[in-house]
Order: structure tokens, then sequence, then C-alpha cells
């Protein structure tokens, strides 16, 4: 087997959005610290930001943040990091600034001001998404900019490289990683000191372009001794029955509507004053409710939607100019008719705890971008992007700091060997096919009872199921090559992040923001508290974290939530 052996002073772990604006800000800050960064996927690909719209939610320079935060208190439903939240948002404006002087465009007003054509989002007074100028494109372009900045900078990146398990020193602080070359499966030794996870979330490979998105950076993290929060929050998003599509947070407020097989707007049933113009969450439940009532299908009617307005929002370019296309061809066209849409979960909102600077509990280990705990499952347009890129950022400046005085150190041979053997064990050829078992799990997750309306039944049911998983069908998959064995981790990170999806939907006895208990169909003071999970002598254990309400700026004095009534 051949091996790869890298020195770095920091190591990137992640290609998207988080990881290279953390490459770019670790270079701006000193430009003699020598970067790697290392993803599963082609070099410097951008991951899901190359699919994105392109789309920012951008605090403008006229606007205080603090109205920004008390918007996320109340779209939260209290359950809002306040610190977390200004710090990731203050400075976003210089974010975009940057992307336009790389020569990114957005949609201005005839005097040419940006701030003036913020689309709202959610129902809330003060966020709002900042549209690109040529959709479909947009996160491509930002990806372009950055991954060219970072070239003349001099930042190493290597693709197609799947890194399994952090390394520590006997100190417990982690020194480096290992892991493969996902085409001709040579192993990957990596000195660093320090590691940024920037891996994004974990999902269930489902459609509208989430394959890559496995939860391994998280999974592997927590290996290695750091927290996850969140875990009972799901993104489940109302998508195209045919083609992907990206955009219902602007069609919505432009005038476009989610309708039944009857014609009815029946997201007014749920909530007089939103309707459809809200979190996926909230509608994905309408739809279910619907369809259990015998109302479906449902669709996504444009029809009044303005002529000037589809203008802008029909994509002009990339995948979605693509799927445009194609329904053309079917003879539907997206902007004057009626397409059938349905629920599909997509990824987890579970994610790595850490603090302001993106350090874990682990030293050495840092977390940035979707990977780490931020939002608990409801989801504004272009939180996302921006999130990602000043997240990154600040982690980034954050780790120049920790690498002062701090050596490169050899990793463990003994434990690399250890975790080497352990890695390859699969690669035999022979044994159950990693997609087989996604299937299995897929369909344990997919059911409305599981991921959209929760309750101690169907939950429990399962748990069962998954351990019943875990216990007998992980340990029989087997990959014919490099590529398969990267498959293969990825369902055994899929299989982490859903046992750990199940317990915590089972421990938070209530609903709140992303998370629908139909046995417990409102909220509860007493669960004003995050969920956090983490190992202590060699035991996995779940516990409580009150939000520490009597240290943030802004009480809670109302809940998103109240405005639907599901029962």
């Amino acid at each position: 087997m051949m091996e790869r052996i890298y020195e770095t002073d920091i190591l990137i772990v992640g290609a998207g959005s988080s990881g290279l604006w953390a490459a770019h800000s670790i270079k701006q800050k000193d430009k003699d610290v020598k970067v790697l960064v290392v993803d599963k996927g082609p070099e410097n690909w951008g991951g899901l930001m190359a699919c994105a719209g392109g789309d920012l939610d951008i605090v403008m320079p006229n606007e205080d943040i603090q109205d920004w935060v008390k918007d996320w208190v109340y779209y939260y439903d209290g359950l809002c990091d306040q610190e977390l939240m200004e710090t990731l948002f203050k400075d976003t404006y210089e974010i975009l600034e940057q992307y336009r002087q790389w020569g990114c465009e957005y949609l201005t007003d005839e005097e040419g001001r940006i701030e003036t054509v913020g689309v709202p989002q959610r129902g809330l007074e003060h966020i709002k998404l900042y549209v690109t100028k040529l959709k479909g494109s947009g996160g491509l372009r930002m990806v372009n900019a950055l991954v060219k900045a970072i070239k003349e900078e001099g930042v190493e990146s290597v693709g197609r490289t799947m890194l399994t398990d952090l390394i520590k020193d006997q100190s417990g602080r982690v020194v480096g990683a290992i892991g493969f070359n996902t085409i001709d499966g040579s192993f990957v030794q990596i000195k660093a000191k320090a590691v940024l996870i920037a891996t994004g979330m974990g999902g269930w490979k489902s459609s509208y372009m989430k394959n890559p998105s496995t939860g391994e950076g998280i999974a592997m993290a927590f290996r290695a001794g750091a927290e996850i929060r969140n875990m009972e929050f799901a993104r489940v998003w109302n998508v195209p029955k045919l083609f992907g599509w990206e955009g219902q947070t602007t069609l919505l407020p432009l005038g476009a509507r989610f309708v039944n097989a009857k014609g009815e707007d029946f997201m007014k049933r749920y909530s007089e004053t939103l309707g459809g113009n809200t979190d996926p969450h909230y509608s994905t439940i309408g739809m279910a409710l619907e369809m259990r009532a015998g109302r479906g299908p449902c669709y996504m009617d444009t029809s009044g939607l303005k002529p000037e307005d589809a203008a802008v929002v029909k994509p002009k370019l990339g995948w979605q100019y693509i799927n445009y296309n194609r329904l053309v061809d079917l003879g539907i066209d997206f902007f004057k008719q009626k397409t059938e849409w349905m629920p599909q979960p997509l990824m987890s909102y579970g994610g790595l705890v850490a603090d302001l600077k993106g350090a874990t509990r682990v030293p050495g280990l840092y977390a940035a971008g979707r990977c780490r705990s931020i939002d608990p499952g409801v989801y504004t347009g272009g939180f996302a992007l921006a999130s990602t890129a000043s997240g990154g950022k600040i982690a980034g400046e954050a780790m120049v700091d920790y690498i002062q005085g701090v050596s490169l150190v050899d990793l463990n041979v003994e434990e690399v060997g250890r975790l080497k053997k352990r890695l390859y064990a699969p690669l035999n050829g022979t044994g159950i096919a990693a997609k087989e078992v996604l299937r299995c799990i897929q369909n344990i997750v997919y059911p409305y009872e599981v991921s959209i309306i929760k309750s101690e039944k169907s939950l429990q049911n399962a748990l069962h199921k998954i351990e019943t998983l875990k216990a007998e069908l992980l340990p029989q998959m087997g990959a014919s090559d490099a590529h398969y064995l990267m498959k293969l981790k990825e369902v055994e990170a899929i299989a982490f992040i859903t046992e750990w999806y199940i317990k915590a939907s089972l421990m938070r006895t209530e609903s709140r923001c992303g998370h629908y208990r139909e046995d417990y169909p409102d909220h509860d003071d007493n669960w004003l508290k995050w969920i956090v999970i983490g190992q202590e002598d060699g035991d996995t254990l779940m516990h409580t974290v009150d939000v520490p309400i009597e240290r943030y700026k802004h009480p809670i004095e109302r809940y998103y939530q109240d405005n639907f009534k599901f029962v």
C-alpha cells in the first residue's frame, strides 16, 4: 500500500465555503503559515457552495446587529446562542464587499444600491436576503473567486482524499490526521499543529445536491473527544418531485404559494398570519398533514408571480437552468403553472460544539461552517453562505494565534498502525455493499412519523431498527476498491448521525423550532436548553445545558412556533 505523508501548520478538512474562507483568512493574517486543505471531492471543488444559488443574509452598515439577533431569538423559539449569532453576522457586510471586489455581482436598485433590495425572510422584521445577479451560478462564482485567492496566497490543496481519524499526542492535543486516497487507496498521514473540521452537515444522501454531506467530519471529531448538540433537529424541505430547484425562499415572498390537490393554499389552514411564507420545516408538516387527510398531492403554484419578478428569479446558468429546460421539454413552464412538490429529509442540523472562535473542547481542534451546531432546524435563505464564510474567517484567524509556539510532533506509530488496520479491513471485495445499508437507513428515517411528525412510538421503533442495523449490518459491509471504501465510511457516519438524531428526538419531549412531536405539540419552558452529547471515560453521555438567558442581551418574549396550529 502506497503512503503519502504531509506536514503543515494548519490542516483544514473540507474545501467548502468555511474551509476556503478559513484558508484565506489565515493567509491574510500571516502569509508564512503553511495551510493544507484536504477534501474527499475534487481539489478545491467548493463543496455544496458550488451548487448554491449565491444569495446571502447580510447585516447592512446602517442596521443594528441586535435587531437581527432579536429576530433569531423569536425565530428559534428562544433556543438561540445569541453571542454566537452576533459574532457570526456582525461583519457579514465585509464579506459581501470582498465578494463584490472579486467580481461576484448582486442585484441593486436603479441607483446601484444593494441595501434597498433585500428580500425579507420568513415573515421576520429585519433579516433579509440579498440576491445574486446570475441566478443558478452565484455559488460557483464565489467558489472560483475564493480558490483563485488562496492559490495566489500559496495555500496547498489535496483532493480525492478522505480523512477518517484524528491523532492526538499524550497530552490530548490533536496533532494530525490519517485517511486514504479515494482513487488509488494510498494511505495518508498528515502532521499539523492544529486541525479545522469544515466538512459540513451530516445527512442521508437524498437529492437536491446533498449527496456529499454525510457527517464523517462530525463523527471523526466526536471520536476524538469533541461534543455535539442539536442532533434532534433535521432539515426537511419541500422539494420538486421532478427536478431539483432552489429559490422558494425568494419565490414565496414574491407571490408563489403551496396548494393542495383542491387548489387550496393549505398553509393558511395552519397559520393565518404567515401561510406558506415560512421555513420549509413548517410547510412540510402542513404537507404531511394534508396527505394524511387525503388532500394531496401538493404543488408549488407560481402563477401569482409578477412577470418582472419571475424574470429576476428565473435561472440563467448552471444546474438549475438545466433543470428548468428539462421541465420545458416536458411541457411544463415553472413560472406559469403548478409543479408537484413533496417533503424530503435532507440533512442533520446537529453538529460540533465550539466557542465563539471555533475552538472545540479538544486542544488543537476547531470547527467552522455547517459541521458545527449553529441553528436548531429552521433556516433563512442565504444563512449558510453568510455564516460559513464568517465562521471560517473567524476560526482561521484564531488558529493563527493558537499555533504560535506550537511545534509539529511525530504521530504515534502504534496508534496510526491500529487505525490503518481498521481502515482497510473492509477492503476485501466481499460483504454487503454500502449502498444497500444506506437504503436501510433511509427507510428508517424517511417515513413522516420519524422525520416530520415524531412521536414516542415511532421514534422507539426507529431506534430499535438503527441499533439492530448497527449491530448486524454495519460490521458486514465490504468494499471492492478505494472509491467504495469511501462510500462505506460515509455510511458509517450516516448511521452515527441517525442514531443520535433519533435518541435526541426521543429525549426532547416538546415541540420547538425544527423538532415537532405530535405527542408533545407545544413548547415547554422547562426545555429551554440544548441537548449535548459527549464522551467521558469511554462512555457516551447525553445531558442538557440551559440557555443562559440571564447572561444574554435579549429576553424571550415571543415564540415563532405560536404562529402555527397543527392539532
